[in-house]
């Protein structure tokens, strides 16, 4: 199930403008770099499928090699309905393309709902 899931959510981030680099998808969005990674949430047929969000600003060389996990703002999103959950998140990190200030964690969770 996650196995089908997640080819699904690759489809539709691809669909969105979502481009390969170093093995990970990231899409440009103004000067900022969003990176995102479908992953299982656990092991086994019960597993959840979550989307690793990490955001990157050409301000902060290098460039992260491993895709979301190493960017300085990070997050998880549990995919419940996998595509449309996936469509709201680009819906959201799509329509920023700066971060004003010091945008912590906790703000981008809340944001992001």
């Amino acid at each position: 199930m996650v196995k089908q899931a997640r080819a699904a959510v690759v489809k539709q981030l691809k669909a969105r403008g979502a481009k390969a680099r170093r093995g990970h998808l990231r899409i440009p969005v103004g000067e900022l770099f969003w990176y995102v990674d479908p992953r299982a949430s656990g092991a086994g047929s019960q597993a959840g499928l979550v989307l690793e969000v990490g955001c990157w600003t050409p301000a902060l060389p290098p460039e992260p090699d491993g895709g979301a996990v190493d960017c300085p703002l990070l997050l998880d999103v549990p995919l419940a309905d996998p595509v449309a959950d996936t469509d709201r998140l680009l819906d959201v990190v799509t329509g920023l393309d700066e971060l004003p200030g010091a945008l912590v964690d906790a703000a981008l969770r809340e944001l992001l709902g």
